[in-house]
Formats: C-alpha cells, structure tokens, sequence
C-alpha cells in the first residue's frame, strides 16, 4: 500500500468534506472555502495553501486585505508540518493547531472490545437525530458557547436531511440516554469519521471503542477497506485512536489569526 498517494486520498477527502458546507474558489496554490451560512465557522470558512513555497508572503497579503478585516479573522490550513521557524516569520503570532492524520483497515473491527451496553443507532431516525442534537450542543456549548453550538449543529443537520447526502450522523446510547456521537461519510472506498464525541462522564469507559468498532464493522460489511479520522496532535482522544489500531500517516496544521 502506498502511503504517500494513500495520504492523498485522505487529504481529496477532507477537501469533499468541506465542500458538503462550503462554496469553492481555486487560486494559484491555495483554494478557498466559504460557507454563507455559518461565515464565522473558522472550519468552513479558510483557505486550504498547498504549496511549502511562499507561505508568509501569501499571509502577509491576505492579512492586509480589507475584506479579511472585515471578516475578522483568517484561517490557514496546510497539508503538511509548520515549522516554529517559519511561524516566527509571521508578523504575529497566531492560534496554531496541528493535527494527525490516522487511519485504520476496515477489516480489523474485531480486534477490540467495547463497552458491551453500548448502543449505537442512525439519525436517519428522526428521533435520533434529535438525539444527537442534543449530544452535540452538550458536549460543545462549554468550548464555544451555547449560541455557537446550536447554530453549528444545525448547519451540520442542514447536511444530515439532504437526501443526497454522503454522510450520516450515529448516535450512541446507554440505558436509552444518548451520550455521544460520530459522523459517518463514505466515499470512493474510504470512511471518513468525524466529529466524534461522548460526553466527559462516559469517557475512558469503552464507549468510544464500541462505537469505533460498530463502524468499523459496518464498513467492512460493506466492502469499505479503509477508514481515517483527523486527530488534534494534542489531544487524549489520539491515545484512543492508537489503542484502536489506527496508525498515523500524515499531518496538517491551521493557524487562526483573529485580528
């Protein structure tokens, strides 16, 4: 398996990801994302550089423009590592996060064991999705606020209701309560799993592993080899991901300017 143009499916598929939500712009060496309904969502809302070239000068200019003023905020992401070096070039210093790329093959879904009273059911179910809502406004309103949270989700459910949508939302219970939840998108033979949640009670108690590996699962059943997950380099949650068998196989990194 080739590594290099593996690392590159993944990265197509973030890009598709993003363009579920966001209008599209392509540059010289940088494509640019804007969704109008949520603009002040940074992750819907950046430019994706490709190029290890020009990088600062490409900033500097954008940094200067009215319209990022206006806007208040510019986000940078990168398919690779940003160096310190090339950070300290930047006339400030931004909000810098840097993120693993990891995947795992479908069919090692049996190699661990979840909590056994986990229950993980589709938000095709209106009910469901409810549920979910719900999940996701609990486990994000501390971070980003109560407003930004309700507004965020639905965005996302905007997506979740399209009957041509390439992704759905699972929720997982416990005792009929939900506690968590995972996107789930499928694409040219690859799982994408993304904003993956269980609340802090139920943490490190094998309700993530057990939704992890319900997917998995599903997946392999339906003749899905591969699935990948983005990763915050800094976060427990990765710890999780390795002990799941996911391997890390490349890296981006986002610098958020807020001006």
């Amino acid at each position: 398996m080739n590594k290099t143009l593996l690392l590159n499916r993944f990265l197509e598929m973030e890009r598709e990801y993003v363009r579920l939500f966001s209008e599209v712009t392509e540059g010289e060496g940088a494509i640019s994302y804007a969704d109008a309904k949520l603009p002040e969502m940074y992750c819907h809302n950046f430019t994706l550089y490709h190029s290890e070239q020009g990088l600062v000068d490409w900033i500097c200019n954008e940094l200067s423009k009215a319209k990022t003023k206006t806007r208040g905020f510019l986000q940078v992401e990168t398919p690779y590592f940003i160096s310190n070096e090339l950070i300290d070039c930047l006339p400030f210093k931004p909000q810098i996060t840097r993120f693993d790329l990891m995947y795992i093959e479908t069919k090692r879904f049996g190699e661990r064991k979840g909590n056994p009273a986990t229950i993980i059911r589709s938000a095709e179910d209106r009910s469901v999705l409810e549920d979910g809502i719900k999940v996701d406004i609990a486990a994000n309103e501390q971070g980003m606020g109560l407003d930004f949270a309700k507004r965020r989700i639905g965005r996302k459910t905007d997506i979740y209701n399209d009957v041509n949508k390439q992704m759905n939302l699972f929720v997982c219970y416990l005792n009929e309560k939900p506690i968590g939840n995972i996107e789930y998108m499928t694409s040219k033979g690859i799982v994408k799993l993304e904003d993956f949640d269980i609340l802090n009670e139920y943490q490190r108690q094998g309700y993530g592993t057990a939704v992890l590996q319900y997917l998995l699962r599903k997946a392999f059943h339906e003749n899905i080899e591969l699935a990948y997950l983005v990763a915050d380099s800094e976060d427990t949650a990765k710890d999780m991901y390795k002990k799941n068998g996911f391997i890390k196989i490349g890296e981006k990194t986002q610098l958020l300017f807020l001006l």
